[in-house]
């Protein structure tokens, strides 16, 4: 027993769904939610995060990324070392001896 395709089940689809009567569809809705006024921007930035009125909360939050991006360059800088370790390691028919792990 063979399994339909894909296609065969998407054509017989469509058949059995007919014409589709585009009156029935609702009406798109505008777009005008997108538009931005200029004069109005700055304030609508500052609405968006809010308790930052004198800004040092943002500076608290800017030295928590620095520390944030630090930390996982650091993770990474020791993630790329622990790999030229592997890669310039030595083996034997067992496989590769990892330092750490070799007592």
């Amino acid at each position: 027993m063979t399994r339909p395709s894909f296609a065969s089940k998407a054509n017989a689809a469509l058949k059995a769904a007919g014409d589709i009567d585009s009156s029935k569809c609702p009406e798109e809705e505008p777009d005008n939610w997108l538009d931005i006024d200029a004069e109005n921007f700055d304030s609508m930035l500052q609405s968006m995060a809010p308790g930052q009125s004198d800004g040092t909360e943002a500076m608290d939050v800017d030295q928590k990324g620095d520390q944030l991006a630090q930390d996982q360059a650091s993770k990474l800088k020791s993630l790329a070392r622990k790999v030229e370790e592997f890669v310039e390691g030595e083996g034997d028919l067992e496989g590769a001896r990892i330092e750490e792990y070799v007592t």
